[in-house]
């Protein structure tokens, strides 16, 4: 999928992709923080519908967008590229060595760069974790880094 920008000056700046059904996605986000989304149809000039959002509202769709408030099932993992950075949901698995130490006794950031920014368990849901949070096999880590880091890390920890 190919995003496109373009700076509206004095207003903010614009992004637009097209959909596999063919349908145009187009974010206004305004300098104030005021977030306008527009949705085409194929073939149609006209949006077929708008919201409209702002600051708060946009950030917290944004969240719950790349999934820290819910992962389904049948996606183990996710990702989500933008620019340099790579944000990646991770399960746990049973041989890894994170399972049963804290991300600080694995030294996360410093053996790889990647920086792990939500822990989810069955009982659990941790935004920014603190360095203490231990980390249990079958939780599933939001880690967030440049390509090459999150690779690093997932060969560190055995996340394949």
């Amino acid at each position: 999928m190919k995003v496109r920008e373009v700076e509206l000056p004095g207003i903010g700046m614009k992004f637009s992709f097209e959909s596999e059904e063919g349908e145009s996605i187009c974010v206004v986000i305004h300098k104030t923080g005021r977030r306008e989304i527009y949705r085409f149809l194929p073939q149609q000039e006209r949006p077929e519908s708008v919201i409209e959002l702002n600051d708060k509202e946009a950030r917290e769709l944004g969240a719950i967008l790349i999934g820290t408030h819910f992962q389904p099932d049948a996606q183990d993992t996710a990702r989500l590229v933008m620019k340099e950075l790579t944000i990646e949901w991770l399960k746990i698995p049973a041989d890894s060595p994170l399972a049963g130490k804290s991300i600080q006794e694995n030294r996360v950031r410093k053996l790889t760069g990647a920086t792990i920014i939500a822990v989810f368990g069955p009982a659990k849901k941790i935004l920014n974790p603190a360095p203490d949070t231990v980390l249990d096999r079958g939780d599933t880590v939001v880690v967030v880094g440049e390509e090459a880091q999150i690779r690093q890390f997932q060969e560190r920890f055995r996340l394949h």
